[in-house]
């Protein structure tokens, strides 16, 4: 099973995380519980606050707060958190988790590679390295074991489990995040020009061989009354993918009506834009996941719309 981030703590800490998970009214009243914990030296409880802080819930955004309360948090024994900083940092050191915490360069963390045209119909850019190894495996080792049966919007515009997508995928609500996560956000936001209340949760995608998603395409169709919900919270305009592996065979992102079969290397960033320059679907961006014909493919999926998807819960 993939680490669970409430393994840390005491007890009282667990159930402040699991009432976190839960949203609401029982969320704000987590977040204090988890901060008074955290004031306490609570290790499990200072790398909740090390996300609090990257996000900016309920206080100011800052990385550099973040990235110091996670190595307090390291220093009290937090796995979740040694992991982290050493994904942050590049390294596998283990030890002096503050000398660790000195080496992250933020604004490295923050940069982004320059575009790559691959294709202007549908546009379609190729970002080199966008992500680095080390940050790959830690989002693989977060998602594995946590894995279920990928789903579609239908039709209907319910979610449903369907033959045209065998894959499996985990989904990043907010409590499930880290400051790994929300820094890969970050960084695709300032890649796609388009801000974070733009973005659904995160996913990370998994393709063992023969499993694929057929066909299909990103955008919500406006011709199509049983997507007028999806709709009512914003037209998906963008997909940003990071690809986590390469150490598998097949397994392209193709465009069939480009004759593009698109292979990213590890870290490699796609950015699709789902409409066009008028903010129409854009019927050339129809692809699918081709299965992998040996070994397992690994990918971080980002959703991005026009405006704040609040609801409902995301899962195409």
């Amino acid at each position: 099973m993939g680490e669970a981030l409430i393994t840390d703590g005491s007890s009282g800490v667990e159930a402040a995380l699991a009432q976190l998970a839960a949203g609401g009214a029982a969320a704000a009243e987590a977040i204090a519980g988890i901060d008074e914990a955290a004031a306490r030296g609570d290790p499990a409880a200072l790398e909740r606050s090390a996300l609090f802080a990257a996000v900016g819930c309920d206080r100011p955004q800052s990385w550099q707060r973040a990235f110091d309360l996670l190595a307090q948090a390291a220093d009290g024994g937090s796995e979740c958190a040694k992991g982290q900083l050493q994904a942050l940092a590049g390294t596998a050191a283990t030890g002096d988790w503050p000398l660790l915490r000195e080496k992250i360069d933020t604004a490295r963390l923050l940069s982004v590679p320059d575009k790559q045209v691959l294709s202007d119909s549908p546009r379609l850019r190729v970002m080199k390295g966008f992500a680095t190894a080390a940050e790959c495996d830690w989002l693989i080792h977060r998602a594995r074991g946590r894995l279920q049966p990928a789903t579609v919007v239908d039709r209907r515009g319910s979610l449903s489990i369907e033959s045209a997508r065998s894959n499996r995928a985990v989904e990043f609500q907010f409590a499930d995040m880290d400051v790994v996560v929300e820094l890969l956000r970050a960084r695709t936001a300032a890649a796609t020009r388009l801000p974070l209340p733009l973005f659904e949760p995160s996913q990370v995608l998994n393709y063992a061989p023969g499993e694929e998603f057929r066909p299909h395409y990103d955008y919500f169709d406006p011709a199509n009354a049983g997507h007028a919900e999806q709709l009512r919270f914003g037209q998906r305009i963008a997909t940003f993918l990071v690809y986590l592996n390469d150490d598998y065979a097949g397994g392209e992102t193709a465009f069939p009506r480009a004759s593009i079969d698109y292979r990213g290397e590890t870290g490699d960033g796609l950015f699709i834009a789902n409409v066009d320059r008028s903010g129409r679907p854009d019927p050339m961006t129809l692809h699918a996941g081709l299965p992998p014909t040996a070994g397992q493919k690994w990918l971080f999926s980002q959703w991005i719309r026009d405006r704040a998807p609040v609801a409902p819960r995301s899962g195409a």
